[in-house]
C-alpha cells in the first residue's frame, strides 16, 4: 500500500501539499489560541488579586487554620 501512495505522490505532489499547509494553518491556530487563553486567564487572575482587598498574608491565613481546627 506505501508503494502505491509514494507513486501516487511522485506523479502529483499537490494533495500532499496541501495537506501539509493545511495541518500546518491547524497548527499555528492552536498554539495562537492557546497564547491568548494564557494571556487572558493571567490578566483576568491578576485583576482579580488587584481588587481582591481582604486577601490576608499567607502566615495568617495559616495561623487561622490553626485556630479554626
Amino acid at each position: 500500500m506505501s508503494t502505491l501512495l509514494w507513486s501516487l505522490a511522485k506523479e502529483n505532489p499537490w494533495p500532499g501539499l496541501a495537506v501539509a499547509s493545511l495541518n500546518l494553518i491547524v497548527a499555528l491556530a492552536l498554539v495562537g489560541l492557546s497564547l491568548l487563553l494564557g494571556v487572558t486567564i493571567s490578566l483576568l487572575a491578576g485583576l482579580h488579586a488587584f481588587v481582591d482587598r481582604k486577601a490576608a498574608p499567607i502566615k495568617r491565613q495559616a495561623r487561622w487554620r490553626r485556630v479554626a481546627s
